[in-house]
């Protein structure tokens, strides 16, 4: 009985909480990482911006593989 009433509780918070599924997460860090890179390149070039859009290039190749992948499936 307290089992049942748990997973009840749990289900109507799942249904409450605002958790993004894994496309909107993916959709969400790619419009962040879009905008800092975007940010970085108004400014003057340094070595530490440059490394950081190496690793934001990275990071946006990996994502949107990850959205190819699940849109394919």
């Amino acid at each position: 009985m307290a089992l049942g009433n748990i997973l009840s509780i749990l289900d109507w918070l799942k249904n409450k909480l605002p958790i993004p599924n894994r496309v909107e997460g993916i959709k969400n860090t790619i419009d962040k990482l879009e905008r800092e890179r975007n940010e970085i390149l108004l400014h003057k070039a340094e070595i530490k911006s440059a490394n950081r859009l190496t690793i934001i290039d990275k990071q946006l190749l990996d994502l949107r593989k990850r959205m190819q992948n699940l849109a394919s499936d």
